[in-house]
């Protein structure tokens, strides 16, 4: 009796513990800074670990680790060796954290893998570009020669699979050092090396033969299970945060390296049986292509990216050769009749692509779908219930967009986009859809509509149509995505979209037409008034004098930088402003810039140097806060307004616009071609600013700081 008491006692206490426990987990105390564990990682070879010129860290593998130490708060102490030797010390528990390790039965026994990779590599064998008894085409040139593969890898085990399929009989040598030093040994200690895509190089290595993939973990040594559990919450609430970032590592890390820069030998069969790639596509559609009235040839962010793509491959030269049509119909139907091999830009649905025996490379260039609305439904267009679309008769792809993306809007067809806006502004229509970079072609007709945009919250891709079948030219377009850089494509974009919104003399006659007739016409009474009376004449040239400030007023862009300018900056100011008032929560900060000696070029110079050196100013400006709008305020002075991510990262940006001046003045041969800029920014406050313009004027506050700061500095 006494025995079952005692048993029912430490029952009741060990649920009373228990509960305890259960109570006081979800309380336990946030990792503080000094109470973070030490964990000892490698250090080994690019692009995984990169140390640059100046000492800065970056890499896939450092940057990952940063990241989950994010969620950690781990600290790292960093172990340099070569990958083998450092594999041996993990097992030996000299350190705690091992990156890039594929999965194998027997190193899960040795060491813990974390439950979800952190990405996947491929294994390839290279050559030297100087072989020439190794042939792509033959496995059996590789009988009797020589491969070296680092030792321990799993490559080795990938290399003897594939040996085997192929009936190849090599020597296999391993080495015990990091994959650049191997690339370097080729053609002197072995004839050729496998190890990862991202290592090729066309002065050193040439991938021939693809000989695996796999995944690849972080692994924590068996002396430290306490960092695995851990290792595994922060992957998770990395993929919790950005399902792609794996993804994106190796887009920033490793794509510009991988084995897609050298076309397949039937892809180079094709080329030369083939020749030119004809492309046909759509005109009058800048930024994205357009046949340039001038000289009929293709002019648009599409001729950047054919003359980048056509010597972007290292064993290859892509030729091409561009015809354009009227309408995106036109360019498909082309293609149907075989006169050329694709088409840009194309938009189908894998369904509808089937339906046509069309296939859809990746896409090219990817842009905001915006909504083209009357300036009254701005607020709630996204809200409405029943909308109706004008769509160009002629342009599937905006077809297919609605159909994919809005399938409850109705449609009205037009025969192109200014008639569709007509419809919208007369209220036959609610919207017309436009690319955010093709806005700039209708911009005048917007404002004078009274019709402004809405982001439809949906981006659009912009692939090559071709022909179910040439599998080849699919090939070879799917691998010209991979190597033209997305700068190339952005930059193109935007330099497009910001000429398409320059305003000429031409058309500031086409559009003030009436005005100019008028003002003509006061001129003409003016010097018949003169005549007989002076003071009516001064007063006509007033009004005249008045009348051309009106015209100048008009153009919202710069007319020496292409950026917007003081009117456009007022303009985009009272709109946010109005946003903020509405209590829209916005973060962002405001950029003064000012160029300082701009008097002293231009007397010293001449006022055609103190313009060159007002460009370069501003094109660093535009180029370090790409993602940022840039206005010129007047004379030397400059405004940015940072959002997004080059809000996230100004502390970086400000970094990188000190780098890059300072970088430009050390190679500038004249002090014109040197750039010296005073800027501060301020981040708006809202509870201590009342308006965009306090941020302004503290912005204003510390440029004049870091002018003061500079002139110091360039007097001492």
């Amino acid at each position: 009796m006494k025995k079952k008491r005692h048993i029912n006692r430490s029952v009741i206490i060990s649920v009373i513990l228990m509960m305890i426990v259960c109570i006081t987990l979800p309380f336990s105390t946030p990792v503080r800074a000094d109470d973070s564990k030490v964990v000892r990682v490698v250090w080994h070879e690019p692009p995984y670990f990169i140390t640059d010129q100046y000492g800065r860290k970056s890499g896939y593998s450092y940057e990952y680790q940063l990241k989950v130490a994010a969620y950690t708060g781990w600290r790292y102490e960093y172990v340099e060796g070569t990958w083998s030797d450092l594999f041996e010390m993990l097992k030996k528990g000299e350190i705690d954290l091992l990156s890039d390790i594929s999965y194998t039965e027997e190193r899960a026994e040795e060491m813990i893998f974390s439950s979800i990779p952190m990405g996947t590599e491929s294994y390839y064998v290279f050559i030297s570009p100087d072989n020439t008894e190794i042939v792509e085409a033959d496995y059996s040139t590789l009988n009797g020669k020589s491969v070296g593969i680092p030792e321990g890898t799993i490559q080795v085990e990938f290399f003897k699979e594939w040996a085997a399929e192929q009936n190849v009989e090599a020597q296999i040598i391993e080495i015990n050092c990091d994959s650049e030093e191997g690339i370097k040994k080729i053609g002197t200690e072995f004839d050729a090396f496998v190890t990862m895509d991202t290592f090729g190089s066309p002065d050193t290595a040439v991938p021939l033969w693809k000989v695996g993939s796999s995944d690849f973990y972080f692994v924590v040594s068996k002396d430290r299970p306490d960092l695995a559990a851990e290792l595994d919450e922060a992957l998770n609430r990395i993929q919790d945060e950005n399902k792609y970032y794996d993804q994106q590592l190796h887009d920033k890390y490793l794509k510009s390296t991988e084995t897609y820069k050298y076309l397949s030998n039937p892809e180079i069969e094709w080329l030369e049986g083939h020749g030119k790639i004809r492309v046909g596509y759509q005109d009058d559609y800048l930024s994205f292509c357009a046949k340039d009235p001038k000289t009929g040839e293709l002019t648009g962010a599409l001729k950047e990216y054919l003359e980048y793509a056509s010597s972007a491959f290292e064993n290859a030269d892509v030729e091409f050769e561009t015809t354009a049509y009227p309408t995106a119909s036109d360019a498909l139907e082309a293609l149907k009749r075989g006169e050329i091999d694709c088409v840009f830009p194309a938009n189908l649905t894998t369904y509808d692509a089937e339906q046509m025996d069309i296939v859809m490379s990746p896409p090219l260039m990817r842009s905001h779908m915006d909504a083209v609305v009357r300036e009254s439904d701005q607020a709630d267009f996204l809200n409405k219930e029943e909308v109706v679309v004008a769509v160009n008769k002629n342009n599937p792809n905006y077809d297919l967009f609605l159909e994919e993306n809005f399938p409850g809007w109705g449609r009205a067809y037009f025969k192109d986009t200014s008639a569709g806006l007509y419809a919208v502004s007369a209220g036959t229509a609610d919207c017309v859809i436009v690319s955010s970079y093709r806005y700039g072609n209708i911009a005048k007709q917007c404002e004078t509509l009274h019709l402004t945009t809405v982001y439809t919250t949906v981006d659009m891709d912009y692939c090559f149509a071709v022909r179910l079948g040439d599998t080849e030219l699919y090939s070879i377009l799917s691998r010209v995505t991979g190597v033209v850089p997305d700068e190339v494509i952005n930059s193109a974009l935007n330099y497009y979209s910001a000429e398409a919104m320059k305003t000429t003399f031409g058309d500031l006659i086409r559009d003030n037409l009436g005005i100019i007739m008028t003002v003509v016409a006061v001129v003409l009474l003016v010097i018949l008034i003169l005549l007989w009376c002076s003071f009516r004449a001064e007063r006509k040239m007033h009004e005249e004098e008045r009348l051309v400030k009106d015209l100048n007023a008009i153009a919202f862009v710069d007319s020496l930088t292409s950026v917007r300018n003081k009117a456009s900056l007022m303009d985009y100011m009272q709109k946010l402003q109005e946003r903020l008032d509405r209590g829209d929560k916005i973060s962002f900060a405001v950029g003064v810039f000012d160029c300082n000696d701009l008097k002293k070029i231009n007397d010293e110079r001449g006022h055609d140097k103190g313009d060159t050196y007002l460009k370069n100013a501003c094109d660093l400006i535009c180029r370090v806060f790409e993602h940022s709008p840039v206005f010129r305020m007047g004379g030397d002075e400059f405004a940015v307004f940072l959002q997004n991510c080059d809000f996230k990262n100004r502390e970086a940006l400000i970094r990188r616009f000190a780098d890059e001046q300072d970088s430009i003045n050390e190679s500038a041969s004249d002090i014109w071609k040197e750039i010296h800029v005073a800027f501060g920014i301020a981040v708006y406050e809202p509870g201590v600013d009342d308006s965009i313009e306090d941020a302004m004027r503290r912005a204003d506050k510390i440029m004049y700081e870091n002018k003061r700061l500079m002139k110091e500095k360039a007097e001492a």
